[in-house]
């Protein structure tokens, strides 16, 4: 039974008289109603200490203690009708003698039926009852169960997602050994969100005890965090030998990370062709970024023959498993008719997937037809939308498009400066240029925005520059 030495040890404590007693001297409390000495008669029967193993006498003897409110027996009753142990298997049985093992205070019931609703093997999958009893659980003290909390609410279901919440979850159960969840705070940590600021020693700190522990993903983010020197001494060649054994035991980021070592020639040899078959293993992995890295080396022949219509179709099993900039690449090709047939819309469709806050170039490509109207509905105002968020993100090409965007939009003048301004900061020589020209009637402030568009390469301002006035 799964949790035997945990409940017979809590047992033994509550009760430390009936250490050493004889089978007959245990059999003859439990007849009198001694719980206590039933459950230690049964855990003797079902291991076949100084008694015949009987999975069935052991079971017998279980019911009688739960019965007589032994939250640890039922427990045990509970995980042996759960694995067909002495009595029938039953799964809906077995969830009812953990939640009155759980509702008796045992945490490790709470962990078993919350596991049970979590994963949906054995009974229908209830993620709101997994949730309070996985929290019950870890209240309890097991670790495991706060791990697995610490999950749901990094994936955000069935609550609203926490990655504050998660990290503080995980990292309790990392504390008390839970490897996974070692894992889980590293790649929280290493990656960071708005809930979550990003720390990066801390998660190299929490991947190495995962790694420690077993936890190839948490080997897998300590190798990436040695490998860039981020939150810890720099050690490609540690990283390489990481990631390679989390890439023989069948993780797809583990050949991924090896993989990019290979084509960079970092902790390892220089190898393109290896770099393409590790890529190949983390795209059949369902990697997306392995998709994607395989497609630019078959794109530009190397470590492997060149070949475009392979890229394509590579770009697009990149796309389909959610990484944006496969997206992006298959749309520029239908925009281009690149190996693929001439398809706007397409292209449209692929944009709006690869559009986000981390990939500022697709929503840059996709304002651009939408303001243009090109074999789509012209949309100024989302175009308009989307140059800011651009601009915001840095491309000075868009703060020059917004800012003539709201000019035909006779937008108040005060907007079309701040982004005129944004743009001339970050290195648009038209938009220094056109700064210059609104500003005429202050020829030495007109004459530095004029030097700057000069130095941006803008021609005609640098001939202003030499007549030394606008």
């Amino acid at each position: 039974m799964l949790l035997a030495l945990v409940f017979l040890a809590q047992t033994a404590a509550a009760a430390p008289q009936a250490q050493g007693a004889d089978p007959a001297a245990l059999k003859k409390s439990c007849d009198k109603g001694t719980a206590a000495d039933c459950l230690q008669l049964a855990g003797l029967h079902a291991r076949g200490e100084r008694v015949p193993r009987d999975a069935g006498k052991a079971a017998s003897l279980l019911k009688k203690a739960c019965e007589l409110n032994l939250a640890p027996a039922c427990a045990e009753l509970a995980a042996a009708h759960r694995h067909g142990e002495g009595v029938k298997q039953d799964a809906e049985r077995a969830a009812q003698l953990y939640q009155k093992a759980c509702d008796g205070g045992v945490a490790a019931a709470c962990a078993e039926l919350g596991a049970i609703f979590q994963d949906g093997h054995e009974l229908q999958k209830n993620l709101g009852r997994a949730s309070e009893l996985l929290g019950r659980a870890c209240e309890g003290g097991v670790a495991a169960s706060c791990g697995r909390l610490g999950a749901m609410y990094a994936d955000g279901s069935p609550m609203a997602k926490d990655e504050a919440r998660a990290a503080e979850l995980s990292d309790r159960a990392c504390t008390g050994g839970d490897g996974a969840s070692c894992g889980r705070l590293a790649a929280l940590l290493s990656e960071g969100s708005a809930a979550l600021p990003r720390q990066a020693v801390r998660a190299a700190v929490a991947a190495a005890r995962g790694c420690e522990l077993g936890d190839v993903p948490a080997c897998v983010v300590q190798a990436a965090a040695q490998a860039k020197g981020d939150g810890t001494a720099r050690d490609a060649a540690h990283a390489a030998e990481l990631f390679t054994r989390a890439c023989d035991a069948g993780n797809a980021r583990g050949c991924l990370g090896l993989g990019e070592l290979a084509r960079d020639g970092a902790g390892t040899a220089r190898d393109l062709p290896r770099a393409a078959d590790l890529f190949r293993r983390a795209c059949d992995g369902h990697l997306g970024v392995g998709c994607q890295e395989l497609a630019l080396l078959a794109a530009r022949g190397q470590g492997v023959p060149r070949d475009p219509a392979k890229a394509a179709n590579l770009y697009g099993q990149a796309c389909s498993y959610g990484e944006a900039r496969g997206c992006l690449s298959l749309a520029r090709l239908y925009i281009d008719g690149a190996n693929v047939v001439h398809d706007p819309a397409r292209a449209v469709s692929l944009l709006e997937q690869a559009c986000s806050p981390r990939l500022p170039a697709a929503c840059s490509l996709l304002a651009g037809i939408l303001e243009r109207g090109e074999h789509v509905s012209r949309d100024l105002e989302r175009a308009r939308s989307l140059y800011q968020t651009t601009c915001e993100a840095g491309i000075s090409a868009d703060c020059y498009s917004l800012a003539l965007l709201l000019q035909r939009q006779q937008a108040p003048r005060a907007a079309v400066l701040e982004s005129l301004g944004k743009a001339c900061d970050r290195g648009s020589g038209p938009a220094c240029r056109d700064l210059g020209a609104a500003n005429e009637r202050q020829p030495d402030k007109a004459l530095v925005y004029y030097k700057k568009a000069c130095t941006a390469g803008d021609t005609a301002s640098c001939a202003r520059v030499r007549r030394g006035h606008p």
